[in-house]
């Protein structure tokens, strides 16, 4: 049984092939994948998450640490080199003059856009963004460029500072060589970070705790390749150095009870991820969120990629922006993937429908939820019916049913402020109490 036979590096990348307007097959391989997953968490989720941090009025700034690694096959425009202090400098820059602006290597372009969108908004923040092109966790690659010439491969001494450029840039190595250095640089600013902790090189506890105690609003979104962890089992069970520190890095030796079994390869990954995800737990307000990757691969067929994103933040906002995402993600490949179809009118219908049945039967969860507990305050209500149905609702369909709760007259509250008139029933406050009928 393999399960990632159509998602190796040495495939061929998919094309669209035109049919009468129609779309054809999407192969699922990991350029695919990661395109698609940067595009949706920059518009889907960081463009909303950086509205909500400048809402604050306290954070000027939000880095988008991305370690995922393959940016350099897509990086044709502009070749890069580090400095003995480890800034980005393009190759060309001490022959052109300071005003003239370089083109913006094509890995960058859409964090480039959305910086400038945001930048342009009120109120503005800045997004930053470093592309780090050996991806997460590759070790020992850094090589010294220095005037004089040395060895290329000579091991430069270990980094006490790091020179961050000013706009979003590509960095020459990797994450697990800078990482101390980075936080120590960007110290309170959120930060977000995209990382594969089971790449080439697997991460340690140490290197994730890191990340685990910033006190700043940390972000974490990890891609776990199944393909990848499952290599990483095999080498652990084989290699007792790397078997410690699978375990220091679960916080549990349970993984060496997991079957051996190639055709029970998958039910050892997802009890592998529940490992990891428990091990995260403890660090975070909320639970952290396991969410998989569908992808359109052809006309009516949505596939499960073999990958797991993990989301772990300790911000309601952040909570929010990764629900709204996630659904808005599902939904929109749904309807994408019906377009353009015989009968699409059918399929438009019975999407409205299972739609319809699910915010009924979520009307009578949050009914009941209310009455059982009595809960006082909507806003608490309200995460608790997020957190059980975590990526399958907007946050505005579970303000839409509390309306109509308050229209049918199952629940009712005071509002603490007075009404002007003509003003409609706001959605309760954290101050409103509710006040349940029977």
């Amino acid at each position: 049984m393999n399960l990632w036979a159509n998602t190796d590096d040495n495939q061929q990348e998919s094309t669209l092939h035109k049919n009468g307007g129609r779309e054809g097959s999407h192969r699922l391989t990991e350029g695919n994948v990661l395109s698609t997953l940067r595009e949706w968490l920059l518009q889907g989720y960081a463009a909303p998450y950086c509205r909500s941090l400048a809402a604050t009025r306290i954070y000027r700034r939000c880095y988008w640490m991305d370690a995922l690694g393959s940016v350099s096959k897509v990086n044709a425009q502009r070749e890069v080199l580090v400095e003995s202090d480890m800034s980005v400098v393009p190759q060309k820059t001490r022959k052109q003059k300071k005003n003239v602006e370089l083109p913006v290597p094509a890995a960058l372009l859409p964090l480039t856009a959305l910086s400038r969108q945001l930048a342009c908004e009120q109120p503005a923040i800045a997004l930053q963004g470093l592309l780090f092109t050996t991806g997460s966790s590759k070790k020992n690659m850094r090589k010294e460029v220095v005037s004089g010439g040395a060895k290329a491969g000579k091991a430069m001494p270990p980094l006490k500072s790091i020179a961050i450029p000013p706009d979003s840039s590509l960095m020459a190595t990797s994450w697990l060589e800078v990482a101390p250095v980075i936080l120590k640089e960007i110290e309170q600013a959120p930060a977000i970070f995209l990382l594969n902790p089971f790449g080439q090189t697997m991460f340690s506890h140490e290197e994730l705790s890191m990340l685990y105690q910033r006190t700043a609003p940390t972000e974490l979104c990890f891609l776990i390749a199944h393909k990848q962890m499952y290599a990483c089992l095999q080498t652990a069970r084989r290699v007792s150095l790397q078997g410690k520190l699978l375990t220091s890095l679960l916080r549990t030796d349970r993984w060496k009870t997991l079957s051996e079994e190639e055709e029970q390869a998958q039910q050892t990954i997802n009890a592998c991820i529940a490992m990891f995800l428990s091990s995260m737990e403890r660090h975070f307000t909320f639970p952290v969120q396991p969410i998989a990757l569908p992808m359109r691969t052809r006309p009516a067929l949505i596939e499960e990629t073999p990958y797991t994103f993990i989301f772990a933040t300790r911000r309601q906002d952040s909570l929010f922006s990764m629900n709204d995402a996630v659904c808005e993600y599902q939904r929109r490949i749904q309807e994408q993937s019906h377009q353009g179809l015989l009968g699409e009118e059918w399929f438009i219908t019975q999407r409205q429908e299972r739609k319809k049945a699910a915010l009924h039967a979520l009307y009578q969860y949050i009914l009941q939820r209310g009455r059982a507990q009595r809960t006082r305050r909507w806003p608490d209500l309200r995460q608790q019916a997020l957190l059980a149905h975590f990526g399958q609702f907007m946050l505005r369909d579970y303000d839409e049913i509390i309306q109509q709760l308050l229209i049918y007259r199952e629940v009712r509250y005071e509002v603490q402020h007075a009404l002007v008139e003509g003003e409609t029933m706001p959605l309760p406050a954290n101050e409103d109490i509710l006040v349940w009928n029977k």
